[in-house]
């Protein structure tokens, strides 16, 4: 099967054939934590893992210093964190909470705001870009994601090769050109499957297709029709690395 963020990543989710609950014109926080997984993530001081690395992503992008994007949840992490909370005058706890979450998503389109920002506070900026593998992290997109692989079942007509006639290698992803520019160098993170890297993997954004539009991902997997499959649908963030 071959998101800058948009207005309700809800939408994006039906339309992509995902499972939405029936919302009414404002939904709740519970109903919310059934769309995005983020939004169950309880972090603090002394967590690790790629959800940190997504907190303190998002926090670096929205403009509340965070830190490295190291996926330890430390002492700079939770200053970012509180200073997020405290301009969108939330509890100042220094621990996500799906409200806290709800907040952050909303700065990149994917959800209603929860509160309203104080916009006479003075917003700390980022010390400098965050990185990864050593890579300046360029932007970060919260995506849907689905799989192919190299059979013509999985990718027709192309096959075993991509748009461009090349041969299709583990690590390469699908991209809208007009989101993710073509060779840009990706981490993915945030899927839940047990033939693609535990965590996250570095990538390339290498090939396109006619279903992958917008705030679209599609990841090449070198397995059976199954497999691939099985992947479904699922949501990533996607951070575009540069030189």
């Amino acid at each position: 099967m071959k998101m800058m963020a948009t207005a309700l990543a809800l939408g994006a989710l039906s339309g992509a054939g995902l499972a939405v609950p029936a919302m009414a014109a404002s939904p709740t926080t519970v109903q919310l934590e059934a769309v995005h997984p983020a939004m169950q993530q309880i972090l603090s001081y002394g967590d690790t893992g790629h959800w940190v690395m997504t907190l303190q992503a998002d926090l670096n992008q929205l403009g509340y210093s965070a830190g490295p994007v190291d996926g330890v949840f430390g002492p700079k992490t939770e200053a970012g964190l509180k200073a997020f909370q405290s301009a969108h005058q939330l509890p100042v706890t220094g621990e996500t909470n799906p409200v806290t979450w709800q907040d952050i998503l909303s700065g990149f389109g994917l959800m209603p705001a929860a509160s309203v920002t104080d916009t006479s506070s003075s917003v700390p900026q980022a010390a400098g870009p965050a990185m990864i593998d050593g890579r300046p992290v360029l932007h970060v997109y919260h995506m849907l994601a689905t799989a192919y692989g190299p059979s013509l079942a999985d990718n027709y007509p192309y096959g075993p090769t991509d748009y461009f006639g090349q041969p299709l290698e583990p690590g390469m992803v699908a991209v809208d050109p007009s989101v993710i520019p073509l060779k840009s160098t990706v981490y993915v993170t945030g899927y839940q499957d047990a033939y693609l890297p535990s965590g996250g993997f570095l990538g390339q954004a290498m090939d396109t297709g006619g279903a992958i539009q917008g705030m679209r991902i599609d990841i090449y997997m070198d397995q059976s029709p199954s497999v691939v499959s099985n992947f479904g649908i699922q949501p990533v963030t996607v951070y575009v690395l540069g030189q």
